[in-house]
């Protein structure tokens, strides 16, 4: 018994003292995606190209608007997002254009990053349905991939690591034009959202705007 205390004492001293050798070393922080969209009521984003000025209004829950206007104040069209920690995800985009049905998709597509990692790929399928008389639907295939972590400058300011990502857009159905076709470019700055993108046909950058009650520039 004596000799089973002794061992159990020399154990416990030595887990004691070599406890004090080992290195801890701290885990990196998990990446929160959603920062780099942010989608606070009355954020106000104005850019130059055809996207105009952007402002967020009417959430509910973590369903989200945001409303894109021209130049004279006239609403374009609008988009409907499902915001989570892991980012956001395009529900519906609905047009104040003649002869332009609303689209929904099903499941929502992702719009923000998912990814630090240069090079990073991820295919998503979903059906876009169109709100037109025949309630059209076209079976689609985006391809997202990381394509770089760099700094960006804009007339809103300098902004650090933003993530560029590539957003290229296809349908199963080529008899049957889509929403949205082609490749495109975004680039996201973390706390600010997309502050520059290339699209087929048209480009912009962010102007100034209004961000969780920051202003930029």
């Amino acid at each position: 018994m004596k000799k089973a205390g002794i061992a159990i004492i020399f154990l416990f001293i030595a887990a004691f003292v070599f406890s004090g050798c080992v290195k801890k070393v701290s885990r990196p922080g998990k990446t929160e995606f959603a920062q780099y969209f942010p989608l606070n009521d009355g954020d106000i984003r104005i850019y130059s190209g055809s996207l105009g000025k952007a402002v967020v209004k009417g959430r509910i829950g973590n369903l989200c608007t945001m409303t894109f206007y021209d130049t004279t104040g006239r609403i374009n069209w609008w988009q409907d997002y499902l915001k989570s920690e892991t980012g956001a995800q395009m529900k519906n985009v609905v047009f104040n254009l003649a002869g332009m049905p609303a689209a929904y998709f099903e499941p929502a597509i992702p719009f923000t990053p998912w990814s630090v990692t240069v090079g990073d790929t991820m295919l998503v399928t979903a059906a876009e349905i169109r709100g037109d008389s025949v309630n059209t639907h076209v079976r689609v295939m985006i391809q997202f991939q990381i394509m770089a972590i760099e700094p960006v400058t804009t007339p809103a300011g300098a902004f650090e690591d933003c993530i560029e990502m590539r957003m290229s857009y296809k349908t199963r159905d080529n008899s049957i034009p889509s929403i949205f076709y082609g490749d495109s470019f975004w680039w996201f700055a973390r706390d600010i959202g997309l502050v520059k993108y290339e699209s087929p046909g048209d480009r912009g950058e962010l102007l100034k705007a209004r961000i969780n009650m920051v202003n930029y520039p």
